[in-house]
């Protein structure tokens, strides 16, 4: 056995390559309790090597109370729809679209639709690059 953190699934989350099926691991967390008792569900697919990533599926009125990352992050809607608000800001935003924001941005996000997110979360590094 490897010394890499493993899940309780079993999976490896670092690796020098991982591979995911967006869509069959957001059937799994449809499957799970937490989505069964109504409520938004996630996985955290990679994390470590200065980058964590997360799959988040919510149903429709799902809030994301506001908070803020450690490190520069991204949201991709891979379906459904948001309300995404941060920095004053307020947009939908819907498939394809990708929202990125500096680290220790407050932000909220708000499932319009029954939605599927990939958060990517950088280790913050101070520099500009």
């Amino acid at each position: 056995m490897s010394g890499r953190e493993r899940p309780v699934s079993g999976r490896a989350l670092h690796g020098p390559v991982q591979r995911f099926d967006i869509e069959e691991e957001a059937g799994r967390l449809r499957s799970e309790e937490a989505w069964k008792r109504g409520g938004r569900n996630a996985i955290t697919l990679r994390k470590g090597q200065g980058m964590n990533v997360v799959l988040l599926v919510m149903r429709a009125g799902d809030v994301l109370d506001e908070h803020a990352a450690p490190g520069p992050f991204s949201l991709n809607v891979v379906s459904g729809r948001v309300r995404f608000a941060a920095a004053g800001e307020e947009m939908e935003v819907g498939a394809g679209t990708l929202v990125a924001c500096d680290a220790g941005v407050r932000h909220r996000v708000e499932a319009l639709e029954e939605s599927v997110g990939l958060i990517t979360i950088a280790k913050r590094d101070g520099g500009d690059g």
